[in-house]
């Protein structure tokens, strides 16, 4: 090691004697740090059930919506049906015969299925939702039990659709 004019020495530190390590308060500082990561990730990771409900009902409510939008937009009607785990759409061929469009069928993930009215009537099973493309229909409401809550998922005359909870 040297040393300059001015008695300052130039060069690498000396590490003879002298051990490097953090320090209790930047430990501290580091677990606090981490602690507030992961309670903020764990409130996105664990959603509660309220929330899921939510959820499931929103993906019904936005499919629901494009099979609308479909029937409007592309001038053919469109149907919705709903099967065990699926909400599977419909399109009206040319030969008046109703075909899978699988492209935009919707898994309900954790929703089930407990009731569909139309015009207040149950639906059957075998029977479909059905959105027409002049925009008038008639009124249907989608009851889902999401862990327990119940969401209901209505449609209106007038292609109104919105979700609530029961």
């Amino acid at each position: 090691m040297r040393t300059s004019g001015t008695g300052i020495e130039i060069g690498p530190p000396s590490t003879r004697g002298r051990q490097h390590a953090f320090t209790l308060v930047e430990i501290l500082v580091v677990t606090a740090i981490v602690g507030v990561v992961l309670a903020v990730a764990a409130v996105n990771l664990f959603p509660s059930d309220a929330e899921v409900a939510a959820r499931e009902a929103g993906y019904v409510a936005l499919s629901l919506e494009r099979a609308r939008d479909g029937a409007w937009f592309g001038g053919r009607p469109t149907a919705v049906s709903f099967g065990e785990a699926a909400m599977r759409q419909w399109r009206l061929g040319a030969d008046r015969t109703w075909e899978p469009d699988a492209a935009n069928d919707h898994a309900l993930g954790e929703a089930r299925v407990a009731s569909v009215l139309v015009d207040g009537e149950p639906l059957a099973a075998s029977q479909r939702i059905v959105f027409l493309a002049d925009g008038f229909g008639v009124p249907f409401q989608v009851t889902l039990d999401v862990r327990g809550l119940k969401r209901i998922v209505e449609g209106d005359a007038a292609g109104s659709i919105s979700v609530m909870s029961r």
